[in-house]
């Protein structure tokens, strides 16, 4: 193969590996035709013939996420209207969604997954009731064995990829969300829960284009503007994960969570004074005390970055000491040794690194 490509050269190689993709795609073997596609995007990655045809083909499976990612490497990052005004048509005719299940949303940046009820009329609920109590592995063999007696249906792909994840098998999870996928899911909660998987496997990208069709089947929902801000952090567009952040606020006034994320991603912009505002919102709004004190810390390392040492210091004394607090102890020893209490520093660091009793 490689001697073949030396001889023709890699344009008229990646030519020739194209011509066969529309074969392929002619007889039927989509998958066969996007892997051709997509080895000459790699070798020619700035081609938007490649890049569309491979939109083209993603979106005759049914991932609409992947067909918009190489959609915008030609169009750009900012125009997917036509897709969503697709998806909004296309979303009418599709799988009931009265059964869906909402997760409680973590205190990270990140989103965890969504679930649905069973839509096949000939199943029971064990596997459902299985992952309400906890049961993940067992949930998993229930959903597999009504796959194995012909039960596949779109939400039931879904349900394995979303159990899938929760096992941190997101490869595989990716696999389930795709079928489900071929056979005409493209929701609210599949994008969420692909994003998902997407974002954990460091794959910002693609799970931003997840988010951003999520985002314009559901403008204002919390955990999504949430997971669209942090892929925005991740793939260095902080101005947008600001504006994402501000809405979601907005939107859900009061939010300790909202806020802590927001004003961390004021301080990566470099808006630092501002970040601290949003961590005093934080802390005044939270009421759990193990995430106040989280928030606490936050705003404690921002006030060192501005060289506010003895305000951070005041912060890290309110401070509730645990019994392995070695981060509290690492920053109070840090605060110290700005300070000049040199003796007072050097006890903290000892206890941040294990080195008493």
């Amino acid at each position: 193969m490689d001697g073949i490509k030396k001889q023709l050269g890699i344009n008229v190689y990646i030519q020739v590996v194209y011509s066969l993709a529309v074969v392929m795609e002619k007889l039927g073997s989509l998958t066969n035709a996007l892997n051709m596609v997509k080895w000459a995007i790699t070798n020619a990655p700035n081609n938007p013939k490649l890049c569309l045809h491979a939109s083209r083909l993603y979106l005759k499976k049914g991932q609409v996420d992947n067909a918009v990612y190489y959609w915008k490497k030609v169009a750009g990052r900012e125009n997917i209207g036509c897709f969503l005004y697709w998806l909004r048509g296309h979303r009418k005719g599709s799988l009931k969604e009265e059964q869906a299940y909402y997760g409680q949303w973590p205190h990270r940046q990140v989103e965890k997954e969504r679930y649905y009820g069973n839509n096949n009329k000939n199943s029971n609920n064990t596997g459902l009731e299985l992952l309400e109590r906890g049961c993940t592995p067992e949930a998993l063999k229930v959903f597999m064995k009504e796959l194995e007696e012909g039960g596949a249906d779109a939400i039931l792909y879904f349900n394995i990829g979303h159990v899938l994840s929760k096992l941190n098998s997101h490869h595989k999870a990716l696999e389930f969300y795709e079928r489900a996928q071929s056979l005409g899911l493209n929701s609210i909660e599949l994008f969420n829960n692909k994003g998902y998987s997407l974002f954990l496997l460091n794959r910002f990208e693609e799970a931003q284009t997840c988010y951003e069709l999520a985002r314009g089947l559901a403008p204002t929902d919390y955990g999504i503007l949430n997971n669209l801000a942090a892929c925005y952090i991740k793939t260095n567009q902080c101005d947008k994960a600001v504006k994402f952040f501000k809405k979601a606020i907005q939107n859900h006034p009061g939010d300790a969570t909202l806020a802590n994320n927001l004003a961390m991603c004021l301080e990566t912009s470099d808006q630092k004074d501002e970040a601290l505002k949003h961590y005093d919102m934080a802390l005044q709004w939270e009421k759990k005390e193990t995430n106040k004190k989280i928030i606490a810390l936050n705003k404690i390392k921002c006030l060192i970055t501005l060289q506010k040492y003895q305000e951070a210091l005041v912060l890290c004394d309110s401070q509730q000491e645990e019994e392995h607090d070695f981060e509290l102890w690492s920053i109070r020893g840090e605060l110290l040794n700005e300070l000049g209490k040199i003796s007072e520093a050097a006890e903290y660091y000892r206890k941040a690194f294990g080195l008493t009793r």
